[in-house]
């Protein structure tokens, strides 16, 4: 469910509202899946959404579903903190957390700083070129302020959602830290996961997740294996959702609708 919502989300961020277009709406459960089993094999947690774009790029434009794509990434990013920061009180700061929580800022932090930089460095070199040909798109989405606030509610419900998951599965191997520390852990970890360090953020996530909650009173090996558990999830879940939408029969799909003054 929160994988389909997410490709509703990418769908609502990259054509209004008032278009209808069903199959836009499968191309983008579809291309959800692809990329989440191509994540398995690209570098950190957002590797799957290069192959997302070039899966709908043919059927929206490259510029369209560019934006929407970088705006995805971002309202996930800005979820998982509101996330960390409305739990943070409420967990507490252990001492030994204090260390991870830094270096994971300075990771993140670093890691916004490169792209926001090479994105200038883009921009100053070709920034009539590159301005005129994602300028539209992205004037189109800013003025779309009720599909911004639809996409935010949509991944604050499954960021949410998968967190809770996590807290499940980590009950049934025996972790019993409170839910406020996991709204802090998990989100965390996924954010370090992001960087590109590992094929699918795989290995990075659990082991930032071990030192994240350990303070908490978590054991180690039961937050370990829980962090398998959900990879596993993940990993079935996209592959039979792969097989089960690339074999369902298509629509005829139509082009979506230039944007206005598009060339």
């Amino acid at each position: 469910s929160g994988h389909y919502l997410n490709a509703l989300k990418l769908r609502i961020l990259i054509e209004p509202a008032r278009t209808a277009n069903s199959a836009l709406t499968a191309a983008c459960v579809r291309a959800q899946y692809a990329g989440l089993v191509a994540n398995l094999g690209l570098p950190g947690l957002a590797g799957g959404d290069f192959v997302r774009a070039a899966y709908l790029a043919p059927l929206t434009g490259l510029k369209r579903v560019a934006v929407a794509s970088v705006a995805d990434r971002v309202i996930d990013t800005a979820t998982l903190m509101v996330l960390i920061a409305v739990a943070l009180p409420l967990a507490g700061i252990p001492a030994d957390i204090a260390g991870p929580l830094r270096d994971a800022a300075i990771w993140i932090i670093a890691g916004l700083s490169i792209v926001s930089i090479a994105a200038l460095m883009l921009l100053r070199l070709r920034f009539d070129t590159v301005l005129q040909k994602i300028w539209m798109p992205l004037v189109d989405l800013a003025a779309r302020r009720s599909a911004l606030f639809m996409a935010g509610g949509i991944s604050l419900a499954v960021q949410s959602a998968f967190v809770v998951t996590n807290i499940w599965l980590a009950r049934e191997v025996g972790v019993t830290t409170s839910i406020a520390s996991w709204f802090v852990a998990w989100p965390l970890s996924k954010l370090i996961a992001v960087l590109p360090i590992s094929l699918g953020g795989i290995g990075v996530r659990e082991g930032a997740l071990v030192a994240l909650l350990a303070p908490y009173g978590a054991e180690r090996e039961a937050v370990l294996a829980s962090g398998v558990l959900w990879q596993a999830v993940l990993i079935v879940t996209g592959f039979a959702g792969l097989a089960i939408t690339q074999l369902m029969p298509r629509a005829p799909a139509g082009r979506v609708a230039p944007l206005a003054k598009e060339t």
